[in-house]
């Protein structure tokens, strides 16, 4: 089955957790073997270029005639690049995980529930502890032989974690992690979830990279990447099931949900009502009145989540679903796989940090504080002059009438005011400007937003509006569809979803018809203004190795009003390098058209005469 669409993903995943539920011996078989053809076909491949390298070398050996051809043609020395490159584009640099080290000697009543942890689980033995400044835990595994293996394995524990959860709910998370990797329940579980995570990033260094290698399997890995991904999934999400299980058998299922609860409650909190607040101070003070972790640590003592304030959010999460988007099942589903009545955990006393870092806490949360002004400082002080320009400017333009603004002003009167006074203080601003320009899914975004939130269904019809734009149909489809979920229209829901992930994928197909030229491609005469051209032949007239220049323009299937222009270019006198001076004139355009440039003499020789036939000569 070709994967295109989520709803083919989705699909796959469902009928893979069918086959693992209804026929798991062959479920896993089939799991296996395609875990293993990635490696089978990598291998393969290599193989065949080092026996054709083999081959052609003894050949060489014994024929005098056949070596000269082979040097003539450069074959051999082609064949061995190729190895070359390949294995390059298959050495994937893993970056191993970042944060302050934790040494044993220095934290030994840490380090004691690492120990027993593993040996009662038989877990891999950890190598290295880091502590970094997040709200997550999570063992990560760093192969240093690339997809070879050798693994590092790492127990990363944020310190905001630390502070919010009791010792026991952070031996239960810690169990969790530990489980997926357990040797008590299933070594194969194990493989897999250490297969998957590897391939998944073997797959985006292969998507990342332009090298000849990696075009090579490029073709496979299109393929590969998906189905394995969809059909792993369902044991991905049974591994998190699983390894809750694995935390309640080394905690309680009582304090194994206790940890899930607080975690997923406590996480929006603060983001809600202390590190949103806490950047909000960047408006009014042009460096911070208090570090973040010292101001973190006295909210958790003064200000912990109210009763009230816990079955509200309880009661939010319970009522969100697992989706297919994660391989981490909903609160809801995880509480009721441990078999436990959901109950507001009790105020965390004394917690992780306190117990677990010892008199070393102070020292640590100085440091992340001392990071994080650092690597805060000048973001801070860009947003405090931003906003005090705003504020400014906004005094400014409310002296006039909107129908007196220019385009750019009348934009930013609206932005600004929605961001400092209010959205029903912008909205009239908003639609003001889409009445200059009734298809701007800008505005249609913002206005659209606004009403959302005012529970007004005829938002959607601008969201969906919104959603043309790549750049915001992200943030539009969330929006939609938690608005749809929240007016309990599931199925809608679905639907919007479903809508968004379409026309994302012909952003993503557009993205892509974009992103290149080749000889294959349809080019027809360019349909540009005058203006343009003058601009482009100013700045070529400045290249002292540019003779004659001629415009094409590319047929594209989407978004054809966005056009795609390549521009050819012959030499003037000599140069070592086609390429070089290639590279140098289309740096030298620094235009907002989106154009291709080619040399006449260079490698895209092909190209730039199909230029030369069909377009039209600028200089």
């Amino acid at each position: 089955m070709a994967i295109k669409t989520e709803d083919d993903f989705i699909q796959l995943v469902q009928r893979a957790e069918r086959d693992a539920a209804e026929r798991p011996r062959s479920y896993t078989v089939k799991l296996a073997l395609l875990a293993l053809l990635g490696y089978i076909v990598i291998f393969s491949v290599l193989a065949l270029l080092l026996s054709l390298t083999a081959g052609l070398a003894i050949a060489a050996f014994f024929s005098t005639g056949l070596l000269l051809l082979l040097l003539k043609t450069k074959l051999i020395i082609a064949v061995v690049a190729s190895i070359w490159i390949l294995l390059r584009a298959l050495w994937v640099k893993f970056t191993p995980p970042e944060g302050r080290i934790l040494k044993r000697s220095d934290y030994p009543e840490l380090f004691a529930e690492i120990d027993s942890l593993s040996q009662q689980l038989d877990a891999l033995k950890i190598h290295e502890v880091i502590l970094d400044d997040n709200l997550n835990a999570a063992v990560v595994q760093h192969p240093r032989l690339g997809i070879l293996g050798w693994h590092k394995n790492y127990l990363i524990l944020g310190y905001q974690l630390l502070l919010i959860l009791s010792p026991e709910q952070m031996r239960a998370v810690i169990s969790h992690e530990f489980g997926h990797l357990s040797g008590n329940h299933s070594r194969f579980n194990g493989w897999i979830y250490r297969i998957r995570q590897s391939w998944m990033r073997v797959m985006a260094s292969f998507e990342q990279s332009h090298s000849w290698g990696a075009k090579l399997l490029g073709r496979f890995f299109n393929w590969y990447s998906p189905q394995f991904e969809a059909y792993s999934f369902a044991l991905a999400r049974h591994n998190e099931y699983e390894a809750d299980a694995v935390s309640a058998e080394l905690t309680s299922a009582s304090i194994a949900t206790e940890a899930l609860i607080n975690t997923y409650i406590t996480a929006p909190y603060l983001d809600q009502h202390y590190w949103q607040h806490y950047f909000q101070q960047a408006d009014h003070h042009p460096s911070p009145l208090q570090l973040p972790f010292e101001g973190l640590v006295a909210f958790l003592h003064k200000t912990p989540l109210s009763r009230d304030q816990m079955d509200e959010r309880i009661n939010k999460e319970l009522s969100t679903k697992t989706h297919y988007a994660d391989t981490h099942p909903s609160l809801s589903d995880r509480i009721n796989a441990l078999g436990i009545t959901p109950q507001p955990p009790e105020p965390t006393v004394d917690n992780a940090a306190t117990a677990w870092l010892g008199q070393s806490g102070q020292t640590i949360m100085t440091e992340f504080d001392q990071q994080w002004f650092d690597s805060n400082r000048e973001a801070w002080s860009e947003r405090y002059h931003y906003v005090n320009n705003a504020k400014q400017k906004l005094t400014l333009f409310a002296q006039s009438e909107p129908t007196e603004l220019t385009d750019e002003d009348l934009w930013n009167y609206a932005c600004w005011s929605e961001e400092f006074i209010s959205a029903q203080a912008a909205l009239p601003l908003f639609r003001h400007y889409q009445t200059r320009y009734p298809n701007n899914p800008e505005a249609a975004y913002f206005i659209g937003s606004i009403l959302l939130d005012d529970k007004d269904d005829s938002g959607l019809e601008l969201l969906q509006c919104a959603m043309q734009s790549p750049h915001l149909i992200e943030e539009a489809a969330y929006k939609g569809y938690y608005y749809l979920q929240e007016q309990s229209k599931n199925e809608q829901a679905d639907a919007w979803w479903q809508a968004a992930m379409a026309q994302n994928e012909l952003h993503q197909q557009a993205a892509q018809e974009r992103s290149s030229v080749g000889i294959k491609d349809q080019l027809v005469a360019p349909a540009i203004d005058g203006d343009h051209v003058q601009q482009l032949i100013v700045k070529l007239q400045q290249h002292p190795k540019v003779a004659s220049v001629w415009l094409a323009q590319k047929t594209l299937r989407h978004h054809p009003e966005l056009p795609v222009y390549i521009l050819a270019f012959s030499l003037k006198g000599f140069t070592f390098s086609a390429e070089s001076v290639q590279e140098k004139v289309a740096q030298s355009l620094d235009s907002d058209l989106n154009i291709f440039v080619v040399c006449k003499s260079g490698d895209a020789k092909a190209l730039a005469k199909k230029v030369i036939k069909v377009g039209r000569k600028i200089l």
